[in-house]
């Protein structure tokens, strides 16, 4: 479920009684709190460090270019971009059905993160709730994986706040209410999140004019709850970070942030694509930067990335026979 934190759904937790009434515990999601990575580390069992996922829009060492993860694979050999197996690859002989969207069956983040299963197109709840009923039907064991995606867009484009955030939990109470009618004994159901959302009004932004000293020699990727900042300069950038922001945000240099086990584990190939310097506010802010800050991203209410409780913190919900 894109985007159900644990934080949002306490706060919600009376339009989601079906939910309520499994077994739940709560864990982090691991860092950063981007949909591309930690997807990608709920899918191969890895570390963004380990699998090169770390961050939404980053670096490409062998290019220079700021890749963006979840619409830009497309462009690239998503096999080589992220190279670890697999869950379904490390496990080809367990029967398996990815039901998701038909806009995502030939992303390139796809095959990055779910190649090595079959891919069923269901966009509506029901087509979903006949997915897994048609696969259960057909497999005395196995495993189905759904993926939601209505609650994390209905955060980005109202927050986790509104109305209409409330009623897309709703509806997912709703068909976890229909799942649980069809498991048979021995069927056990699972229900986690990549991230949770943090609401960020505008008063909040961060705005960096393009003609700022902290853009000096630096070329910015990442998004606005977690910056990566890549710089020749980074003693100088570094240092000019940290006494502009460092009262509200954590500035750490890379070496900083992997001895701190931020990305877990990284492998050598992944270092080059973690910023020299990276910027993720305390509080409820975002920062933008004139000049690449999106109509769209500026208009973002819900947002995640960054490093707060409500970003890190997903629910482990069991039902049936996992229970």
């Amino acid at each position: 479920m894109d985007g159900l934190g644990s934080v949002n759904l306490s706060a919600r937790s009376a339009h989601a009684r079906n939910i309520g009434l499994l077994n739940r515990s709560d864990v982090s999601s691991g860092f950063p709190t981007t949909t591309a990575s930690a997807l990608t580390t709920l899918m191969t069992g890895r570390s963004p460090g380990e699998t090169g996922m770390v961050g939404y829009a980053i670096r490409d060492p062998a290019t220079g270019e700021i890749l963006n993860q979840l619409s830009g694979l497309d462009a690239i050999d998503p096999e080589v971009w992220q190279p670890t197996p697999t869950l379904w690859e490390q496990n080809p002989d367990i029967p398996t059905a990815i039901i998701s969207s038909p806009r995502y069956r030939d992303s390139g983040l796809t095959r990055a993160i779910l190649r090595g299963a079959p891919y069923v197109s269901a966009k509506s709840w029901a087509d979903r709730l006949a997915a897994v009923d048609a696969f259960a039907s057909a497999h005395r064991e196995g495993v189905a994986y759904v993926y939601i995606a209505e609650l994390d867009m209905a955060a980005h484009a109202s927050g986790v706040a509104s109305d209409q955030w409330i009623r897309r939990l709703e509806e997912l109470d709703g068909f976890v209410a229909d799942l649980r009618r069809l498991l048979a004994p021995g069927d056990g159901l699972l229900i986690t999140a990549d991230h949770g959302v943090l609401d960020v009004p505008a008063s909040r932004h961060l705005m960096v004019p393009a003609g700022s000293a902290l853009l000096d020699g630096v070329t910015v990727g990442g998004e606005p709850r977690f910056l990566h900042l890549y710089s020749e300069d980074e003693v100088g950038t570094l240092d000019r970070w940290r006494e502009a922001e460092g009262h509200r945000s954590h500035v750490v240099s890379r070496d900083e942030a992997i001895a701190a086990g931020w990305f877990g584990q990284v492998a050598d190939f992944a270092r080059g694509r973690i910023g020299e310097v990276l910027v993720t506010p305390r509080g409820e802010s975002a920062y933008y930067i004139d000049g690449i800050a999106t109509t769209q991203s500026l208009a973002m209410v819900g947002q995640h990335g960054g490093l707060s409780r409500a970003e890190t913190r997903v629910p482990i919900i069991l039902g049936g026979a996992f229970a």
